[in-house]
């Protein structure tokens, strides 16, 4: 999943009460309203962090 750094505590909460393992990679608050150069740091960061998780 990938979530904002304001949700993180929001999934990690369900993730628990669920009891599974959250796999969660974090970006930037927020995501909506912003400028293209913003959005693409965003994207950027999420890029990285899934072909991160993806390569363990």
């Amino acid at each position: 999943m990938i979530a904002t750094e304001t949700f993180k505590p929001l999934v990690l909460a369900q993730a628990k009460a669920r009891k599974v393992e959250a796999r969660l990679i974090v970006v930037k608050h927020p995501v909506g309203g912003l400028n293209a150069e913003e959005l693409r740091e965003r994207i950027e960061a999420a890029t990285k962090g899934l072909t991160e998780a993806t390569t363990k």
